[in-house]
């Protein structure tokens, strides 16, 4: 009995050792102005899953790199037939539309040879995402293809299946949750069926709305023939700011969601009296500044007279940093 207490008692304080990291729509919800350099390479093993893991994902090597944006929906060409978006992400082959809510990221849709609106959208990512957080949601679509109707319909499911260590190139990185994520879709005219599956394992830090690698395997079947394609997707640190062009997350902000007194706190490499803005999800500035208070690196804004959605405060320090993040009012 003495042996398995003991061991018992030194399998909780490794427990304890190893933060259970959680997501949320405050620390990881997409928002307009960040940007990061992706990087493409070989698939590797996405490792085990469960409590207190250790991945090691050191083997990554990189065949291409793309910079991805995080924009005003209304900046993009096509913008204004994803209505209710709060966030496009460019940079890839498609932009993709993303509405970022209090319990999660929902895709609205995706730009590329082909506008295509989701007219039932699929939450990505809910909120709060913590180890055995798990989900599944149905989507649907119709869109124009050479003049013919096609009519998308697919599921997502979801699983927070571990949480540890990831060794990634650049270093190791504690306190990580791994999520993996599954989508099947078919598409179909009355000329054809496509079927297309997604299986991911993609490695989050809390605070950052973008993950440090995706682990992907996709396969297309067409007429009865299935191709299939793996690859990796990761980025070369934690930050991945980009010099000159760099947004940094606001430290914290509360209460979210808000109806009246918003709370707020800018990184301490932030000098001098900074320059509060607050829009709405198309960019539009909603509050004027006599209705924000700031005092060194604090401060505080009224958004009682806001409706409810999803906003974004920016600050930018007499030396051009700029932080931002969104938050809700309801």
């Amino acid at each position: 009995m003495k042996r398995s207490t003991t061991l018992a008692f030194f399998i909780a304080i490794a427990s304890f050792a190893h933060a259970q990291p959680v997501l949320t729509f405050t620390g990881n919800a997409p928002a307009p102005g960040s940007t990061r350099t992706l990087h493409y390479g070989p698939y590797v093993s996405p490792g085990g899953s469960g409590a207190i893991q250790n991945w090691d994902l050191s083997a990554l090597t990189t065949d291409s790199t793309i910079l991805i944006q995080h924009v005003q929906p209304g900046t993009t060409p096509n913008g204004a037939s994803f209505p209710g978006s709060t966030v496009a992400e460019t940079g890839a082959a498609a932009t993709m539309f993303f509405r970022s809510a209090s319990d999660g990221v929902y895709l609205v849709g995706s730009d590329a040879d082909l506008v295509i609106p989701y007219t039932d959208q699929a939450r990505y990512l809910p909120f709060p995402c913590t180890y055995q957080t798990n989900w599944t949601d149905d989507f649907a679509s119709v869109f124009d293809s050479d003049g013919f109707n096609v009519f998308r319909s697919g599921t997502v499911d979801g699983t927070a299946d571990g949480y540890g260590t990831v060794t990634m190139p650049f270093g190791t990185v504690d306190d990580v949750l791994r999520v993996h994520w599954h989508e099947e879709t078919t598409d179909s005219t009355l000329l054809f069926t496509m079927q297309h599956t997604y299986d991911g394992y993609l490695y989050y830090v809390a605070g950052s709305s973008h993950p440090l690698a995706q682990l992907v395997s996709e396969s297309v079947t067409f007429m009865g023939q299935t191709t299939t394609h793996n690859h990796a997707q990761w980025v070369a640190d934690v930050s991945t700011q980009v010099p000159n062009d760099a947004v940094l997350p606001v430290a914290s902000l509360y209460p979210v969601p808000t109806y009246d007194i918003l709370n707020f706190n800018l990184p301490a490499s932030f000098s001098g009296l900074p320059l509060i803005s607050i829009t709405d999800a198309q960019g539009r500035s909603v509050l004027e500044r006599s209705m924000v208070q700031v005092d060194g690196r604090s401060g505080r804004a009224d958004v009682s007279s806001l409706a409810p959605g999803t906003y974004h405060l920016t600050s930018t320090d007499e030396l051009g940093q700029r932080a931002a993040r969104s938050f809700l009012v309801e």
